[in-house]
């Protein structure tokens, strides 16, 4: 519910604009083709559901992701199409952009957290993946599954 009061905030101080499916961000076209899982070419409410929690983004259920589907779903069919996807995605990196970083600043990390941290961070993508934190939790002789 709050990222749906959000995203009408942000969405009520700008003019609606189309955006041309040729002018789509090519990452944008490909997330959406992702999730997009019966190929139809739009993307219905579980499809959108999938693509925002995806995203990390708190959507906690099917009624909320119906009213952000309404409020994009500019043509009124009840799906998003590729040009109401990309609409969606450039208002939430806007919302996004606007935010304060919600992490520790790394300034104020502890030296040898950061350094554990950075040496099982294997792809150095700034983020452990389950498989980079199975390998932390084993090194520390945590046998998980």
């Amino acid at each position: 519910a709050k990222l749906v009061k959000e995203l009408q905030a942000l969405s009520a101080r700008r003019p609606p604009a189309a955006t041309p499916a040729a002018t789509v961000d090519p990452l944008v076209s490909a997330a959406f083709t992702k999730f997009d899982a019966n190929k139809s070419g739009h993307l219905g409410v579980s499809e959108l559901h999938a693509a925002l929690k995806h995203l990390g983004l708190d959507v906690q259920s099917s009624a909320e992701t119906r009213q952000i589907m309404n409020k994009y779903d500019t043509d009124g069919d009840r799906k998003m199409s590729l040009d109401e996807f990309a609409k969606l995605v450039k208002e939430l990196q806007a919302l996004s952009a606007r935010r304060p970083p919600a992490a520790t600043p790394a300034a104020t990390v502890d030296p040898l957290v950061s350094a554990a941290f950075t040496k099982f961070d294997a792809n150095k993508s700034g983020h452990l993946g389950v498989s980079e934190l199975h390998a932390a939790l084993k090194h520390l002789g945590l046998d998980v599954q």
